[in-house]
């Protein structure tokens, strides 16, 4: 069923939203207060999902994408939309999951800019197709699009596609279907920090044929750069596979992120936007104080370590071992002694810090904290709380958790676009405890 209709204001998604029969539409790439022909793709109780055919009557904000997969691809959605726009659409984000979810109204600063709006991402996970290519899966689908650049891409992991697709060509190199179990390579992850590259390929055996062809290849590249194999032989396509086998070229990346010495490995979480990223380590540094402060989900250890110039102890805590292995020899490497790391469920350490607790930092992965970890914290009674989210939803839903009854208070809400081109926004909250209730 085809109609017209007036876009009312965005999704989560940056979708348009409009209105029929009293029920929500999703428009996909549209914009707010565009006139467009669509055709309803389904029609559920309470919402529709719909293809948009024709835009009759066409926003300012509307741009042209520079990728020709755009509209196939589904690894960023916002590009059709001018970057002010955007900016202007992921503070409402925030705003509204403040207001849904935490019952919040506190004032949210404007989101502060990335320095590039393409180019940006220093690290990309690609999957290989039956023809050995490199490409990504079209969003909530198992359809392949073949790729020849990524426009968020840094430009030198752009260079590796060629590289491995005529590698894979050339040796007879499949990528592994789950469905038939048959081809070899599952992924391809590239990180690239000050122009040093480690390659991970991730694969259903450790030997891959004449792999001096590929370095020749990656040798016209003119960088360093390190190959791990990463063996998975089970049917998901995991990066962390049952065994790591370093081939050739360097073993990580040695880098220096706001004054700490620290390096990257085949494994090491990494945020994709450096430029974003130390904006974020900064606003931290200014808003945190006392003696004793912790660290839940510290990754790497690299804002502990920078913690560690401010506080008289810290404790980094950290699930992950290998994370918590590199957090170890970072501190060696920085000559630190006042840090702690702490390897294990956030949810079982709380009880062994017998400091009192001045200050808690918070980065969790998407899905949020848990309600054992909010009590702890709030048991723990610090003055300061610093939540960094990824995903403001859940963000709002933890916040709720630690304002209940007004024992904090926000002093800070900085949305950061790590992530232009696409929804996705990192949100950092400060709270601070309220004496007049303890």
């Amino acid at each position: 069923m085809n109609m017209k209709l007036k876009i009312l204001r965005y999704g989560v998604n940056g979708e348009g939203i409009a209105l029929y029969n009293n029920k929500i539409v999703f428009v996909p790439f549209a914009l707010k207060d565009e006139i467009v022909d669509v055709q309803i793709l389904k029609d559920n109780k309470s919402f529709c999902t719909a293809k948009l055919n024709n835009i009759l009557t066409k926003s300012d904000n509307r741009e042209t994408p520079i990728c020709p997969y755009y509209y196939d691809c589904g690894g960023c959605n916002l590009q059709h939309i001018k970057y002010k726009e955007q900016l202007l659409i992921k503070k409402l984000t925030v705003e509204n999951n403040l207001s849904k979810f935490a019952n919040c109204n506190f004032l949210v600063n404007d989101v502060i800019e990335s320095d590039k709006q393409f180019n940006y991402r220093n690290h990309v996970s690609f999957h290989v197709n039956d023809k050995g290519e490199l490409g990504f899966y079209k969003e909530n689908s198992n359809s392949f699009v073949k790729i020849k650049k990524c426009y968020l891409a840094n430009e030198t992991i752009n260079k590796c596609i060629d590289i491995f697709n005529s590698y894979f060509f050339d040796n007879k190199i499949y990528g592994y279907s789950a469905k038939t179990k048959q081809g070899t390579i599952k992924m391809v992850d590239l990180k690239i920090v000050d122009n040093k590259l480690l390659v991970t390929i991730v694969s259903t055996k450790l030997n891959l044929e004449n792999l001096e062809h590929l370095f020749v290849r990656l040798n016209l590249l003119k960088i360093k750069y390190g190959v791990y194999i990463s063996l998975n032989t089970s049917n998901n396509f995991l990066i962390y596979g049952e065994k790591l086998k370093h081939i050739y070229g360097i073993k990580q990346i040695e880098t220096n992120e706001e004054n700490i010495k620290s390096f990257i490995s085949s494994y090491s979480f990494l945020q994709i936007n450096n430029h974003i990223k130390s904006l974020i380590y900064n606003d931290i540094l200014k808003n945190v104080e006392g003696k004793v402060a912790v660290d839940l989900y510290s990754g790497r250890g690299v804002l502990a370590s920078m913690l560690s110039k401010i506080f008289k102890s810290v404790y980094a805590i950290e699930i992950v071992k290998q994370a918590c292995v590199d957090a170890e020899n970072i501190l060696k490497l920085n000559n630190i002694n006042n840090v702690k790391v702490l390897c294990g469920d956030v949810e079982n350490f709380f009880s062994k810090i017998q400091e009192k607790i001045d200050c808690i930092i918070i980065d969790p992965p998407r899905k949020g904290t848990t309600p054992n970890v909010l009590f702890d914290i709030l048991k723990s009674k610090p003055k300061i709380i610093v939540y960094l989210s990824c995903a403001s939803n859940t963000l709002a839903r933890d916040l709720k958790f630690l304002l209940h009854e007004n024992y904090y208070k926000i002093k800070l809400v900085q949305p950061y676009d790590m992530f232009p081109n696409t929804p996705h926004i990192e949100t950092l909250v400060v709270l601070e405890k309220n004496e007049k209730k303890y």
